[in-house]
């Protein structure tokens, strides 16, 4: 299915099928495929794959087997995010991240991974979906679907996860891929990975970017609440900084998303202003076009934020 209409997040580059705020349009009694050429898969390959993994994300590790996957956050020695990975176990240990992040990952994770026996390798014969199921009586795939969040269900070649609202993400080889991909697309239910982005928004599932790679800590994109941080587990990469800020710190920012006007370039990991005062009340997490000027966006704001902002580097005041 031919991609005919684009928009940027930062450097990355959201797809979609029809422009975008048709893209946007479903109807409540339809199901709908999404293609997520953004997203890519890292096979994590040893025997010592599992103990690797615990010590470098903040997920557990022993809680992930192929009937149960998880979301997981991975952090430099400082508990700043480089990465949102899922997790699972399907053919061995898989992560899915960013196409744009794979490099940088597998480089940042390389010389550990050397030291545990475990060898790092973008798989690109599979291919990354996401389903929207509103209706049981409409059109989905012919394999079952989890019942619960975190679930999987899965066979030789395919695997599906619960993420949030009836919101799934199927890993599957080409032949499998494309044939969902046909079903969907001959009732013009198919859509691309700019509407996938929206929906994960709105749901408060933020995206990390080249550009913001190493800048937040998870408290700030409420990572806790949402399921991907480990307080019982053993050590793993940036925990100090994570565990004291999580009962010792007094949290003063929140991950809140809001619908602005916007006539001027957005760029993740830009500085929001108070509008009046000109001081700092917080930082462009994610965001996500839905017009020409109209925008979704994710922000670690103030908990009292002011309703009027600036983001830096723009002179438009902000409503909020």
């Amino acid at each position: 299915m031919q991609m005919t209409h684009s928009s940027n997040t930062g450097c990355r580059v959201y797809q979609s099928v029809l422009p975008v705020p048709e893209e946007l349009n479903f109807q409540t009694d339809k199901n709908y495929l999404f293609l997520l050429s953004d997203l890519a898969v890292i096979s994590v390959i040893g025997g010592q794959a599992r103990d690797f993994l615990q010590g470098q994300l903040t997920c557990d590790m022993n809680r992930i087997d192929p009937n149960t996957m998880s979301p997981g956050a991975m952090c430099n020695l400082k508990g700043r995010i480089l990465a949102l990975p899922h997790v699972l176990d399907w053919h061995g240990y898989k992560m899915i991240l960013p196409n744009d992040l794979i490099v940088d990952t597998i480089a940042s994770l390389s010389k550990t991974a050397m030291l545990s026996r475990v060898v790092l390798e973008a798989d690109r014969q599979l291919t990354v979906l996401g389903l929207r199921r509103t209706n049981d009586k409409d059109i989905i795939p012919d394999f079952p679907l989890p019942l619960t969040s975190h679930a999987v269900t899965f066979s030789d070649q395919h695997c599906c996860y619960a993420i949030a609202n009836d919101l799934f993400v199927i890993i599957a080889d080409r032949t499998t891929g494309a044939s969902l991909i046909q079903k969907y697309n001959e009732k013009q239910q198919l859509r691309g990975s700019l509407a996938w982005h929206h929906l994960q928004l709105e749901n408060h599932h933020v995206a990390i970017y080249p550009e913001t790679r190493g800048l937040f800590l998870p408290h700030r994109l409420d990572l806790p609440r949402l399921g991907y941080i480990s307080f019982d587990k053993g050590c793993y990469k940036g925990q100090e900084i994570i565990a004291r800020t999580h009962y010792r710190a007094k949290l003063k920012h929140h991950l809140q998303t809001f619908i602005i006007n916007a006539t001027q370039p957005l760029m993740p990991g830009s500085k929001l202003l108070d509008a009046d005062t000109n001081q700092e009340v917080g930082e462009l997490v994610d965001y996500c076009a839905r017009d020409e000027h109209s925008f979704l966006i994710a922000a670690s704001i103030l908990i009292d934020h002011p309703q009027h902002i600036k983001i830096e580097g723009h002179h438009d005041i902000i409503t909020l």
